[in-house]
């Protein structure tokens, strides 16, 4: 009898998205450091960028990170910078990079502290001087009933605030119906509301903990409307 393991497979074919990245080019940045690749680019979906992750045995510098950039600038052109990550696109491959500053003490940690089923998977990659290979790969079991089901679910998150932005992003995807966009809703301001903030500044880091851009807000506030012109928000409330 054949052992089938689910969980293997997954693993496997979350790696070969994940070689779609151009690894040469990135190795080179980081200067041969280990990184996680992690999150929407490994979930099937169309690729918009690659996230990439500080792995806290040796983690990269931002700053080294930065002066890799100027050094590297046939291969690379430097598109954005902010309070948590360095924005590029990857010449030869016309792939766009994030490598962000969020860092976690392990894979597992950093994976499960991810707001939305559909990216709760990451994976580790380290080389040595050698071709960078997959180390360690994790997923939520969130994530894999996400993939079948096409449609992702609030999972909790440390700054519910950026959640609620991220929230209408994935639902203009959609990764979720209207009525599910409201429910998500309704559990993200009790979050909200649960963690609340303790001065302006707390407020400001609970949005900087993702890269919000003007056009992100107001498809969000669009969008929010849309619901609760439809009376979908209401309908939450009563099914919470």
């Amino acid at each position: 009898m054949i052992e089938f393991n689910i969980g293997d497979e997954i693993a496997k074919v979350v790696v070969r998205r994940a070689y779609r990245l151009d690894f040469e080019t990135v190795y080179k940045l980081l200067d041969n450091k280990p990184f996680i690749l992690a999150g929407g680019s490994l979930c099937g979906d169309p690729v918009n960028d690659f996230d990439l992750y500080p792995d806290s045995t040796n983690p990269y510098s931002m700053a080294a990170v930065r002066e890799s950039i100027d050094a590297h600038r046939d291969k690379v052109k430097f598109l954005s910078s902010t309070r948590n990550a360095i924005t590029v696109k990857l010449v030869d491959e016309d792939q766009v990079v994030q490598f962000c500053s969020y860092r976690k003490p392990t894979l597992f940690d950093l994976v499960k502290s991810f707001d939305f089923s559909h990216i709760q998977v990451g994976i580790r990659f380290t080389g040595d001087g050698e071709p960078p290979h997959a180390d360690a790969e994790y997923h939520t079991q969130e994530f894999v009933l996400a993939n079948v089901a096409r449609r992702t679910a609030y999972t909790g998150s440390e700054y519910p605030l950026s959640s609620l932005v991220r929230l209408f992003k994935y639902a203009k995807r959609d990764k979720l119906t209207r009525v599910g966009v409201a429910q998500a809703a309704m559990k993200i301001m009790k979050d909200v509301l649960v963690r609340g903030y303790e001065n302006y500044d707390d407020f400001k880091s609970q949005l900087d903990a993702v890269d919000l851009s003007v056009p992100d807000l107001r498809e969000a506030w669009e969008l929010y409307k849309t619901c609760c012109d439809k009376g979908l928000v209401a309908s939450a409330k009563k099914e919470n």
